[in-house]
């Protein structure tokens, strides 16, 4: 993973820990993960075992982007390219898996009731897991056997057959439109940064291109939990919230146009919103210089955006995405809840808390804390297995919560 198959290898810590971080560590978190819930509610793979059209769309999209990798995998040993191998398995397993499915699918093994949902998650997890640890056996040998045994039983992964790819469950579709939906709440987290917003501070309105409704509309609710938005809105003119600026691509039209380049560059700023979008579409345009018919296409310009005041535009590989950045006060007191919520989790977890532990939280704090609480205890409770929130005056640890000092702490609750 260091260093190519074709070079001497080269050992390097920092390497090492890139490995880890990327994968060992990614592949770990997500066993212990489905263990932890499988053991406590006592999960029999047999009894979860949905049929393939009777699972969530997010199933099956991690089942498609699996083959996929078997696919590549298998391709891959076949050419000797053990890098390629490494790599395919680092993505699948840090990306998609880990920061990706099962982040976003907590919630399902945290339901009390086994429904078709529940029961979806755990099957398609477990055979995702139970597929990695025979396709990783010939590069991680010992890490793969067990965690084949633990989920298993068998007596060893190396006894078993290498997948094979089931060409039924890849869906291209399916996977262009999750991953056109990842790509656009990465570019909402970078406006986010930019604009020194936390992920945790709610915000009004998210607005995408009406020409992605058909594609990704049914996945509106995934956008807003995943950018901590209120709405998401399609639009036809985007121009109405951000400007368009085209410029020439010096690189490309340069030595074509020479003397005309001035003309050329006048006449981009004479486009129109639908000349620019069919320009943003691959499509070519034509345009007059001098008289002449210049027909133009996209490598020929370079196209930049500046959001209207009051919001804050992204764009990148034709995805436009433009968040409404005005924080409202109570947009204010709902994010000064969401980061307690994330402060309490973290307390959780260094006082060793049990994942269904219940809990008492005791606080003092400034009067736009209590305030938000007011609002969103409830939230709060359910978020963090809250069975009471009481006020009292003690000396308890100190926390900013955005800008507001708050001291609390938390016990487990004694049935």
């Amino acid at each position: 993973y260091v260093s190519p198959v074709w070079t001497p290898l080269k050992f390097n810590e920092e390497g090492l820990k890139e490995v880890y971080s990327k994968f060992l560590n990614p592949l770990k978190n997500t066993y212990s993960f489905f263990a932890i819930y499988a053991n406590t509610d006592k999960i029999d793979t047999l009894e979860c075992n949905t049929p393939y059209n009777k699972r969530e769309e997010i199933d099956l999209w991690l089942l498609s982007k699996y083959n996929r990798l078997v696919k590549n995998v298998n391709e891959a040993f076949l050419e000797y390219d053990l890098n390629k191998v490494v790599h395919y398995l680092a993505s699948f397993v840090s990306d998609d898996l880990s920061n990706w499915y099962i982040r976003r699918n907590r919630k399902r093994f945290w339901k009390n009731e086994l429904d078709n949902s529940k029961k979806s998650v755990y099957i398609t997890t477990y055979e995702i897991l139970v597929g990695l640890s025979k396709l990783i056996a010939p590069i991680t040998p010992f890490i793969s056997e067990e965690l084949y045994r633990n989920l298993t039983g068998l007596e060893s992964v190396h006894l078993s057959d290498y997948p094979q790819c089931d060409d039924k469950l890849i869906n291209l579709e399916l996977e262009e439109k999750m991953d056109t939906v990842r790509e656009l709440i990465r570019l909402g987290r970078n406006v986010r940064e930019e604009v020194k917003i936390k992920v945790r501070e709610p915000l009004q309105s998210v607005f995408l291109d009406g020409k992605k409704e058909k594609l990704i509309g049914n996945l509106k609710d995934l956008i807003k939990e995943e950018l901590n938005v209120k709405e998401v809105i399609f639009v036809d003119d985007l121009s109405l919230y951000m400007n368009f600026l085209v410029k020439p691509n010096f690189k490309v039209v340069g030595k074509i146009l020479g003397p005309k380049m001035k003309d050329f560059t006048l006449a981009l700023q004479k486009l129109t919103n639908d000349e620019i979008k069919q320009l943003e579409d691959n499509k070519e345009i034509t345009i007059k210089i001098n008289d002449e018919d210049l027909k133009v296409n996209k490598d020929m310009v370079e196209i930049r955006v500046n959001a209207k005041e009051g919001f804050n535009v992204s764009m990148e590989n034709n995805n436009f995405i433009i968040l409404n950045t005005e924080l409202t006060d109570e947009l204010i007191l709902e994010g000064i809840a969401r980061e307690f919520v994330s402060k309490v989790q973290n307390l959780r977890k260094n006082k060793d808390l049990n994942v269904t532990d219940r809990i008492k939280i005791y606080y003092n704090g400034s009067d736009k804390f209590k305030e938000s609480l007011k609002l969103f205890e409830n939230y709060v409770k359910d978020e963090t297995l809250t069975l009471e929130i009481i006020e009292k005056n003690d000396n308890y640890p100190q926390y900013d919560i955005n800008g507001e000092k708050v001291c609390f702490d938390i016990e487990k609750n004694i049935k």
